[in-house]
């Protein structure tokens, strides 16, 4: 038996630019950060019909599950071990579990030398759950759903993320099976359209004021659904002290403010400050807007990049 070993790393997201639906589909279009899981998988490949087996962290059950269907995909059966090493949080709208399917299924599949891309891996994660498209370089419209239709927009916006984490947890599945969700996105359809099209403008100026602009918009109509505490105070908070707006975690507990790339340390520092005296969330931080996309090595790249 030959003996396999990958690494992968793959970002998470600050909850998603805009979400809703567009002509009855329900979509999303992410907002990834500079927040990752990062793995290593050990694997031996298995003779004939033996099955699959792998020794994993009992929380993740989905991304053990995507290993089974990935043998299924490609017909061959692992024995192995995954590691993680992941920044990202569970239930807050962070992309946690879509980050983990498609980092730990590139870093099987770069290991034992089988190209893969990210459709594949979003049609094997989309047969678990809704996913988000971190798969993808850049930033994504995206049917989360079902994968009925994926656009690819460009690059992400340059921007500072201000976030703030409320407390508690939010089950991506079981919000997308709630029974006001179709109504919810129905209703603000045509709000959700004008949001769309400020963003799609704002993308191709690269006018990051737009694309803050339109993500306010779709933040506010989230409140209907998932509502955050403060969020009108904190928009006002937000352009007080220089921001543009706001995002939020459409299916997750975070919130976030978004400022210009421009701004200093020294603000950063000043502006937590009052947003603690102010709000006193359960927990904060900076964050920065980044690309999509995962990065995938085997031992022999590691080996190769080590030596550089």
């Amino acid at each position: 038996m030959s003996e396999y070993y990958g690494w992968a790393q793959c970002p998470g997201t600050c909850g998603e630019w805009i979400q809703g639906s567009k002509e009855g589909i329900p979509f999303l279009i992410d907002c990834p950060v500079n927040r990752y899981v990062e793995l290593e998988t050990y694997c031996v490949t298995l003779p004939g019909k033996e099955n699959s087996e792998w020794r994993i962290s009992p929380q993740k059950t989905k991304t053990e599950k995507a290993l089974m269907l990935l043998a299924e995909y490609i017909g061959i059966n692992f024995k192995g071990t995954v590691k993680f090493h992941s920044e990202l949080p569970v239930g807050k709208g962070m992309a946690s579990s879509s980050a983990d399917l498609s980092a730990v299924m590139a870093s099987v599949l770069t290991s034992i030398d089988i190209s893969w891309s990210p459709e594949d891996l979003a049609k094997i994660a989309l047969t678990i759950e809704p996913s988000d498209p971190v798969m993808f370089p850049g930033i994504i419209e995206f049917a989360h759903q079902d994968g009925k239709y994926m656009q690819e927009l460009g690059p992400n916006a340059e921007a500072h993320l201000l976030v703030l984490d409320w407390g508690g947890i939010v089950d991506t599945q079981r919000f997308n099976t709630l029974s006001g969700l179709k109504f919810h996105y129905r209703k603000n359809e045509l709000k959700i359209q004008k949001a769309l099209q400020i963003f799609y403008e704002g993308i191709s100026e690269s006018d990051l004021e737009k694309l803050a602009y339109a993500s306010t918009i779709s933040a506010q109509c989230n409140q209907e659904i998932n509502p955050k505490p403060f969020t009108q105070e904190f928009i006002r908070f937000v352009q007080r002290m220089g921001g543009l707006g706001i995002l939020t975690a459409h299916s997750g507990t975070i919130t976030a403010g978004i400022f210009p790339p421009e701004i200093s340390a020294g603000q950063k520092e000043e502006i937590l400050e009052s947003l603690h005296i102010q709000f006193k969330p359960a927990r904060s931080e900076w964050m920065e807007t980044q690309n999509g996309g995962i990065r995938s090595l085997s031992l022999k790249d590691r080996l190769i990049k080590d030596k550089i």
